[in-house]
């Protein structure tokens, strides 16, 4: 079953980036001065033009610019707007966008894009690759203020598209490299889907086009399986991805989030219509669990966890040290296997989250 999502799909999973990794904790934040932009829901893209801006009368002669979109979690205060700095290959200034930034409170969360690219001419493209850079800013014409969120650097490559006759020797599909992306893994209770029997969900990052009848994920206690997606309970949702536009090439990463509905973190439901008997609850049984998913019936991910003794997920503490905002544990994840083909395994060290690379992680 194939998904029809858009190129910044982003569903639940930025959302309850927000909840506890622990036990159920209020994620109000009224108090908070201003947006906290959640690192791990910054996507770069190449969105890729028919023509270029300097040949203009020239067919089949394709340039790109950059498309991203990222997540804020409120307040986001009336007169504010999320302003895009784009640095070219060499490093020097490209242009600036100014992002579409609603209002909105401190309980609420909000997807900002840069600017719809509605032509195939635009003197913005390049036929550049290499690294890029930006810096995404937060400006208040009201109150005065323009202050650097977050700032970072992508790796732009190219393939050719088409035969070799001269009419197609300009035609190359651009795509933005997401390697880093495979051994970092996201862990977390759904808190705001269920407080009181919150599931637990695993997401990870895929090379390749995939969809759920590919996809398997099981989960471990001790060595033994306790569940599976395949079960009536369990699911695999797909939830973002970027890709080339040709949709050609192994050039397409998506980001799997997978849980367990007979699998929950723990019980404050007291009520006697409650029936639990079938519901495996961590807190009360510590020790090591391990996520193994299978691609195509193969062995592609494996990622391990402990429930310590007090019945918490023991923190390795990488998302506080990196203040990637939000409270879902960063999960190390082992690729197995050549499903996700040829990929650049130490692509994390220097190229996570955009040329920001986490502190204290080691992919397994």
């Amino acid at each position: 079953m194939k998904r029809q999502l858009s190129r910044f799909a982003m569903t639940a999973f930025v959302f309850v980036m927000i909840a506890s990794p622990g036990f159920p904790t209020s994620t109000a934040r009224t108090n908070q001065a201003g947006p906290t932009l959640l690192k791990a829901s910054v996507i770069v893209r190449a969105n890729r033009l028919l023509h270029y801006w300097k040949a203009p009368d020239t067919d089949n002669y394709w340039s790109w610019m950059p498309e991203m979109s990222f997540v804020v979690v409120g307040p986001i205060n009336t007169g504010s707007a999320f302003v895009v700095d784009f640095t070219n290959e060499t490093g020097a200034p490209w242009y600036t966008v100014e992002c579409e930034t609603p209002a909105i409170d401190a309980t609420r969360w909000q997807k900002i894009v840069t600017p719809a690219i509605v032509t195939h001419i635009d003197k913005r493209t390049t036929l550049a690759t290499g690294t890029f850079g930006f810096t995404i800013r937060l400006k208040n014409e009201l109150s005065s203020t323009n202050q650097t969120v977050f700032s970072g650097k992508f790796k732009v490559a190219k393939f050719h598209i088409g035969n070799d006759l001269p009419a197609f020797k300009n035609q190359f599909e651009y795509y933005v490299d997401q390697d880093w992306n495979l051994p970092i893994g996201y862990l977390y209770f759904n808190t705001p889907a269920d407080p009181n029997m919150p599931p637990l969900k695993v997401a990870m990052w895929f090379r390749g086009e995939l969809d759920n009848t590919k996809l398997a994920a099981y989960l471990f206690y001790n060595g033994k399986q306790i569940a599976g997606t395949k079960d009536q309970s369990g699911s695999a949702g797909y939830d973002a991805a970027v890709f080339a536009n040709a949709h050609e090439g192994n050039t397409r990463w998506e980001r799997w989030t997978f849980s367990w509905g007979s699998v929950r973190g723990w019980n404050t439901d007291t009520s006697s219509a409650n029936n639990t008997s079938d519901i495996f609850f961590m807190n009360q049984k510590p020790g090591e669990y391990e996520v193994k998913v299978l691609r195509d019936g193969d062995l592609a991910r494996s990622a391990k966890f402990t429930v310590g003794p007090d019945g918490r997920l023991v923190d390795n503490g990488i998302t506080q040290k990196n203040t990637l905002g939000g409270l879902a544990m960063i999960l190390p994840v082992k690729v197995i296997g050549a499903a996700d083909g040829q990929w650049d395994p130490n692509a994390w060290k220097t190229g996570a989250f955009y040329g920001n690379p986490l502190t204290g992680f080691v992919a397994p």
